[in-house]
């Protein structure tokens, strides 16, 4: 069942801790979208957890590629408010600045490159500014990043349907 997501024509990666306050961004946005959203055949859901490396590796040595992959994630050292979905443009991170932008760290944005320069896949990265990010186990979302999660899930929809996508397939928002 793992390889066959790469046969999706769309891949959605969340990543993230949900054990660890915010950074559950990722996953909380993949179950939204399994729960509330009706999604067509052709796209692909996957919660990497902390575990997006592997993926993408297995992504560049698999031959096989969607032909957009979205990566969601969450980020602590931005300029961004609590709850701001912000996009990634990987071509712009700096190399000083690869660990503000975590994507779960060194080598991810690297191995992210290397897929978009290796392969005709259009890679879409999107991270929401935590509020917080407890030092020790302590799950569950912010309200903003909690909000957050709902933008995030007619965003991708949008990337799905189009523009004009937004209320036409959803089964109804539950997260609060």
């Amino acid at each position: 069942m793992y390889l066959e997501l790469f046969t999706k024509n769309l891949l959605v990666v969340g990543c993230g801790n949900p054990f660890l306050g915010d950074d559950g961004f990722g996953p909380a946005v993949i179950q939204h979208l399994k729960t509330d959203f009706i999604l067509p055949e052709h796209v692909g859901l996957f919660d990497a957890g902390t575990s997006v490396r592997e993926l993408l590796f297995d992504l560049l040595l698999s031959g096989k590629a969607p032909e957009t992959f979205i990566l969601v994630d969450a980020v602590q050292h931005s300029n961004a408010l609590p709850g701001e979905i912000i996009p990634i443009a990987l071509d712009q991170i700096p190399e000083n600045k690869v660990g503000d932008y975590s994507l779960h760290q060194f080598p991810t944005t690297n191995l992210l490159k290397e897929l978009k320069d290796s392969s005709p896949m259009d890679i879409w990265a999107y991270a929401v500014q935590v509020s917080n990010i407890p030092k020790t186990i302590e799950p569950g979302l912010s309200l903003p990043v909690k909000k957050a999660v709902i933008k995030m899930g007619h965003l991708i929809q949008q990337k799905i349907y189009g523009p004009d996508s937004r209320g036409s397939k959803i089964r109804g928002s539950q997260i609060c």
